[in-house]
């Protein structure tokens, strides 16, 4: 087994654990997932041929540099996953090896894909973060047939144009343009924007496809719901990913346009220079920022003095307090082991890392029960098209029709930054959950793209949104 980060002897460590009371919590822990979420594993049948060697797990994500912060909790989602899979016994018996190569600029990660599919000879996949990769990578999944879940790379593009009728291709977290929505419908309903006679909005968001989708999508439903005659953009600036530390003459700008919201799609590096160097100049004693993403990944890490009272965008996806562990004991497992293993709270790419993994799983001993042989990958896809699991966010349904095939739903969360002493960090406060139905196309939609944002789901807001009313 190749592995990138992780050593053997962090593997043992995790797995046995410094205190042995603990390690017996965790597995029963891990036990409690098993069952709750996946349901238990189907003995195979004496008959059944199932091979003998490990099945291999080719994982890809940002290790270092800007996107570090969102790759390594990638990382480790998939293997605290592995690590409890294997074990419980693996599936239907077979352990699971991992090899690690790491996502960088397009041209690149596709290299390393390839030399995960022909040189590790991986037979699933789980990796991706940036937006700029899922396109790249998924031709070549479906070109090399390497069933490919991606945990992010969440661009409507990918399966609205580049691959609209994929086989091998998959995708755990919810699509892009419920960033923009779900950021837009919590600044109206926690900020108050609806009392207000006007709303001046200044823009920032990264130069490419992620930061052009949160732009369009937020504008759209502020529109929508506020009236476009309510609504002024005094700002706009799209510095490219990653290639800016000092964004001192952005954030003068935006002081000097008198904006009341500053509406923002930074992540990585680039959201941690912004928010610290505008702390320093006061911006956010002078507008509310609006986030789609400030506290979706490593937040120990990212938004450790970020200021109260601002949008809290996860990336649509999940924060590691909801839903609540008293009511929801899965999210409570999860929470515990990766704590336990890692020494850190899970975020939304450990997640969807993690969930990935085990839809997997599912999915495999799925068409096991089916088929009463190890399934081929042909057998394991069309378990999967359809399915729905419950992970550590909520339900998590992967539709299998157009628009938008083999695309993974989950109702969206937002709320507001709030510091707590507990954590020593901000986190989610006053969470608003939105129903994923009302804020994507449907299953069947036969609309067109929105000829400005150039998605389906900011032609169906358009289209079906009544004015004047948000959707929770």
């Amino acid at each position: 087994m190749s592995e990138n980060k992780v050593s053997r002897r962090d593997l043992l460590k995790g797995l046995i654990g410094g205190v042995v009371a603990g390690a017996v919590i965790g597995f029963a822990a891990n036990e409690v997932i098993r069952r709750r979420y996946v349901g238990p594993s189907p003995k195979p049948q004496p008959t059944a041929t199932i091979p003998s060697e490990p099945i291999k797990l080719g994982i890809q994500a940002y290790l270092s540099g800007g996107g570090a912060i969102w790759g390594v909790p990638t990382q480790q989602g998939a293997v605290l996953a592995v690590e409890e899979i294997n074990a419980a016994g693996g599936i239907l018996g077979r352990k699971i090896e991992y090899v690690t190569r790491p996502e960088s600029k397009p041209e690149e990660t596709v290299r390393e894909f390839r030399a995960l599919a022909l040189e590790d000879k991986i037979d699933f996949y789980v990796g991706l973060i940036s937006s700029s990769n899922t396109p790249a990578v998924a031709p070549v999944a479906e070109e090399l047939g390497i069933l490919s879940i991606f945990v992010d790379g969440c661009t409507d593009f990918l399966f609205e144009k580049v691959v609209p009728d994929p086989k091998f291709s998959f995708r755990v977290t919810n699509i892009q343009s419920v960033d923009g929505t779900s950021a837009a419908i919590g600044a109206i309903k926690l900020l108050g924007l609806m009392e207000k006679d006007r709303v001046k909005i200044a823009h920032i968001h990264p130069d490419y496809s992620y930061g052009r989708n949160a732009y369009a999508h937020t504008q759209i439903v502020f529109e929508k719901v506020l009236g476009k005659d309510r609504v002024e953009i005094v700002y706009e600036a799209f510095p490219g990913l990653f290639q800016v530390t000092d964004f001192t003459p952005y954030i003068t700008e935006i002081l000097a346009s008198g904006a009341d919201v500053v509406v923002t799609s930074l992540w990585g590096a680039d959201l941690i220079n912004f928010y610290k160097q505008a702390m320093g100049y006061g911006l956010f004693d002078k507008m509310k920022v609006v986030s789609t993403i400030a506290h979706a990944a490593s937040p120990h890490e990212a938004v450790k003095d970020y200021p109260d009272g601002h949008i809290a965008g996860v990336h649509g996806n999940y924060f590691f307090l909801y839903p609540d562990h008293d009511k929801y004991p899965i999210n409570k497992s999860f929470v515990e082991n990766y704590y336990r293993r890692w020494g850190t709270y899970p975020d939304s790419p450990a997640e969807g890392a993690y969930v990935a993994v085990y839809l997997y799983k599912e999915a495999v001993e799925r068409a096991y029960n089916v088929v009463g042989r190890w399934p081929e990958v042909d057998d394991i896809i069309k378990a999967m098209e359809g399915i729905t699991v419950y992970g550590p966010a909520g339900p998590l349904h992967i539709r299998a029709n157009k628009p938008n095939k083999h695309q993974g739903y989950k109702d969206a969360i937002v709320g507001l930054s709030k510091f707590d002493p507990n954590y020593g960090f901000s986190i989610l406060a006053d969470p608003v959950v939105i129903p994923i139905s009302r804020i994507v196309v449907p299953e069947g939609w036969t609309g067109t793209p929105h000829p400005k944002a150039g998605t389906l789901a900011a032609s169906w807001i358009e289209q079906t949104w009544k004015e004047g009313m948000l959707p929770v």
